[in-house]
């Protein structure tokens, strides 16, 4: 595979990414802002393992969904 093609395969994953990020972000910031806030001023420790899990867990399923639109997009997905 040629340079050229993977800086492509590398755009194409990143805006899709991007895309899936940015809906993630108003998904989260319309339904867990106020429960992640309450949580934040009454239980300080419960929030910060939260904020952990959270991060972990949009990690897995971000990189879940963009894999599998880049096998269904036909393209090599970088490791």
């Amino acid at each position: 595979m040629n340079s050229k093609s993977i800086i492509k395969h590398l755009a194409i994953e990143l805006f899709i990414y991007g895309i899936l990020v940015s809906a993630y972000a108003l998904i989260v910031l319309e339904f867990l802002s106020d429960p992640l806030n309450d949580m934040f001023n009454e239980n300080i420790v419960l929030y910060a393992f939260a904020g952990l899990v959270i991060i972990v867990l949009q990690g897995a399923f971000l990189e879940r969904i963009t894999s599998f639109l880049m096998v269904r997009l036909g393209l090599p997905h970088s490791e």
